[in-house]
């Protein structure tokens, strides 16, 4: 099996480490690809292809941006099965959610694309004779984006499309156990008429990511990962006072009030849990019932669960796939086992489900009786768990929904829209959805309060992340 190649200044190239790392099909356990594990040299070919890539595309008219964003998420489409299937077969991620998280990328490129036409700065009108002020924005230089395995293509996206409307160059580093979608956008971006150097693209695990954030012709770190490996990545970014966006972990909760009506909400809910196998950050983690409710929602959600079909990656109309890999299946199973030890309510799953060997299922599993004493109520749980506490009023459930390290989302369920906003602004969450979860827009910021990270992706504020702002003092000759 050969080890995968890495693209550096245009050109597909062997990595000059002697390291590979082995790619698992989660849903088999099998060796489906080997990718390098890059060192000091192969970052430092990538840094100096974007430093060059960088000055050419800074230079380039937006419009011209714009079309080859264009042309990539044209691309993107055109190859949407085939990008789904490397989700599907690194990842576990059924086929269907696959495509869906490829076709989402492809919009996501289309709005940046159109939306880098539209920056802007400011003239600032005092009337001093023959000055003028001038605030401008630049894009910030090159920026590395690492980013995490259960989404590989939409993280990537969210950071490359921000990064090249604005003008910078970009160098990826994807999770180690999910490269491939990424390395097919590579050569999707040079079919659509990219230039050298302005998209790199490197494979390794850690230590690889720590040699980008070090370098100190990197101008800006867009991280995608957990809580702790995004202080890691933020204390070395301070070295060199480099600019940080950190996407981080959740422990989201969902609060239904009274009144709501169970059958109405249930498919919503169940998505938002179980999805991707639960592996998102902004999952329902939690949720808090009121007692007026909580015996009807809880019946039909354990009917609604059981209905949850189970299975391999490319098996049709598949539910719930692997966990990506043993890290995360322990981490879940160890959260399982401390809320049964802690007297938390095991109302369905909790257990393995037996497959071929490094293979990672696990049963959708639900708790009621769950209390903050648990780890399935305060870390981030990255599986099919939920848990489930019953709340009286809305000022209880706030009370423990904001009782948390993380603040990336929220969720509301009741009738009354006056109480729904007033719970969205009284949650230290940096999303709330209210009555409905959509999928996050393009056009809407997404990121998170306290230890979930700070910056924001997607949208004009995405933007933002990757421009400096510049004041130009002009004085003009005096006309005679």
């Amino acid at each position: 099996m050969k080890t995968s190649k890495i693209l550096i200044h245009g050109d597909w190239i062997d990595s000059t480490s002697e390291e590979e790392i082995d790619v698992f099909n989660p849903s088999s356990g099998e060796v489906i690809s080997k990718i390098p594990n890059c060192n000091e040299a192969d970052v430092e070919k990538a840094v100096q292809s974007a430093l060059i890539g960088f000055e050419a595309w800074k230079s380039t008219p937006a419009e011209k941006r714009a079309q080859i964003i264009h042309n990539a998420a044209n691309l993107i489409r055109q190859h949407a099965d085939h990008l789904a299937s490397e989700v599907s077969k690194e990842m576990g991620k059924p086929l269907k959610s696959a495509k869906i998280e490829v076709i989402n990328s492809a919009e996501i490129f289309d709005f940046f694309a159109e939306e880098g036409l539209r920056i802007k700065g400011d003239i600032y009108q005092y009337n001093y004779a023959n000055e003028q002020v001038q605030v401008i924005k630049d894009p910030v230089g090159v920026v590395a984006g690492i980013t995490a395995a259960n989404y590989p293509i939409a993280l990537l996206t969210w950071k490359l499309g921000a990064a090249l409307a604005t003008g910078c160059s970009f160098i990826s580093k994807p999770d180690e156990h999910s490269t491939a979608v990424a390395l097919s956008l590579g050569k999707l971006f040079l079919e659509a008429g990219l230039h050298k150097g302005i998209f790199n693209i490197i494979s390794g695990n850690g230590v690889t990511g720590s040699l980008l954030v070090n370098h100190s012709r990197i101008s800006k770190i867009a991280f995608t990962g957990s809580v702790a490996i995004g202080k890691k990545v933020a204390a070395m970014a301070a070295g060199t006072c480099k600019r940080v966006s950190l996407e981080l972990g959740g422990q989201c909760p969902a609060i239904i009030m009274n009144g709501t009506d169970p059958e109405k909400i249930m498919e919503d809910f169940i998505s938002q849990v179980f999805n991707n196998s639960g592996q998102h950050c902004y999952r329902i983690n939690r949720a808090y019932i009121h007692s007026e409710v909580y015996d009807d929602f809880i019946r039909l959600l354990l009917e609604r669960v059981s209905k949850l079909k189970i299975g391999k990656a490319n098996e049709p109309d598949v539910d719930q796939g692997p966990l990506c890999h043993k890290t995360i299946f322990d981490q879940v199973m160890s959260h399982i086992e401390d809320a049964n030890a802690k007297g938390a309510r095991l109302l369905c799953g909790g257990h393995q489900i037996k497959s071929e060997p490094y293979t990672y299922f696990i049963e959708p599993t639900v708790f009621d009786r769950a209390d903050h004493s648990m780890l399935i109520m305060r870390e981030e749980t990255f599986g099919p768990v939920l848990s489930i506490m019953k709340i009286d009023s809305l000022s209880e459930a706030i009370k423990y929904a904001n009782d948390s390290m993380y603040g990336l989302a929220a969720f509301v369920y009741t009738p009354d829209a006056g109480l729904g906003l007033q719970a969205a602004r009284q949650l230290e969450s940096g999303v709330v959805w209210v009555n409905k979860i959509h999928k996050a827009y393009t056009f809407a910021p997404f990121g998170g309060f306290k230890q979930s990270g700070y910056g924001r992706e997607k949208s004009s504020y995405g933007l933002d992340e990757y421009l400096e702002i510049k004041t130009v003092y002009l004085t003009l000759p005096t006309v005679e």
